[in-house]
C-alpha cells in the first residue's frame, strides 16, 4: 500500500507542476562555463524550464541560462530524457520574473 501512495503522490506533484507551466517556443542558450549551446524552450515556469537539447548534460550540473535575450540566470539540470532536459532555476520566483521581464510577469505565480 505504501508503494501505491508514493505513486499517487508523485502523479499529483507532476500534475500540479504541469498546471503552473506555460507552453512556449523560445530560443535559449545554455552556458556550461566552457561552452554555450543554443536550444529551444518548450515550457517555462518561474521555477524551471524544459529545453530541447540533443547534448546530454549530467543531472545536478550547474549552468547559466539565457532565454530570448534575457540576462543569464543560474540553473541546475534536474532531469535528462530523450533529447530534452529540465532545469530548475537557482533564483527565487520573484527574481526569475524580474529577469524575464514582461514574459515573466505573464507566467503563473507559484
Amino acid at each position: 500500500m505504501g508503494k501505491n501512495r508514493n505513486i499517487v503522490d508523485t502523479e499529483g506533484e507532476a500534475a500540479s507542476r504541469r498546471i503552473s507551466r506555460q507552453p512556449v517556443l523560445l530560443k535559449a542558450v545554455i552556458d556550461t562555463g566552457q561552452y554555450e549551446f543554443e536550444c529551444i524552450a518548450y515550457d517555462l515556469s518561474l521555477k524551471g524550464i524544459k529545453l530541447k537539447l540533443d547534448l546530454p548534460l549530467a543531472t545536478q550540473c550547474e549552468v547559466w541560462l539565457m532565454v530570448k535575450g534575457s540576462p543569464k540566470m543560474p540553473a541546475r539540470v534536474v532531469w535528462v530524457k530523450e533529447g530534452y532536459i529540465g532545469l530548475e532555476f537557482s533564483l527565487s520566483s520573484r527574481q526569475v520574473s524580474k529577469i524575464l521581464g514582461t514574459m515573466g510577469a505573464r507566467l503563473p505565480k507559484v
